[in-house]
């Protein structure tokens, strides 16, 4: 299983295809996509891409130690349930670990909640609505402190 950094280009159609295939594909770009400290992790699978997540350098409002936004986490539907999703998650912890931050935070589908729990992610929110989207929670993912 591969799992590398790829380009903001490169994340559009899956985040279209999965997460907003009712929208404009112009919806599937992300206002932090190009910023300095964002970087894109890609699951490949046999020269395709098949899973996706962006990690942006934004602080929660509430917690300031979380000091990145998973955002347009997507998995194709033909590889769901291979491992792609945790193995990303995996990876991104490594690239963020190696920046020094302390955690990550991401606004989860209801129907992801599940999957994000599995990979140790907590929800540190009541159930919310984006609109055009549906309902979410915040969900947080901290790491431990070296003392």
């Amino acid at each position: 299983m591969e799992i590398q950094l790829i380009e903001a280009s490169e994340v559009i159609p899956l985040r279209h295809e999965v997460l907003r295939p009712h929208q404009p594909i112009e919806t599937c770009t992300y206002p932090d996509d190009h910023a300095e400290k964002t970087f894109h992790l890609g699951g490949i699978k046999n020269g395709r891409i098949v899973a996706v997540g962006t990690f942006s350098n934004r602080s929660h409002e509430t917690d300031p130690e979380l000091t990145y936004q998973l955002r347009g986490m997507a998995t194709s539907p033909d590889v769901r349930g291979e491992g792609y999703g945790k193995a990303l998650l995996e990876e991104a912890r490594k690239v963020l670990a190696a920046r020094q931050a302390r955690g990550w935070w991401c606004n989860a589908r209801l129907v992801a909640v599940p999957f994000y729990e599995r990979s140790g992610l907590m929800i540190a929110s009541e159930s919310f609505e984006i609109e055009g989207i549906g309902p979410h929670h915040v969900m947080v993912d901290r790491f431990a402190r070296k003392e």
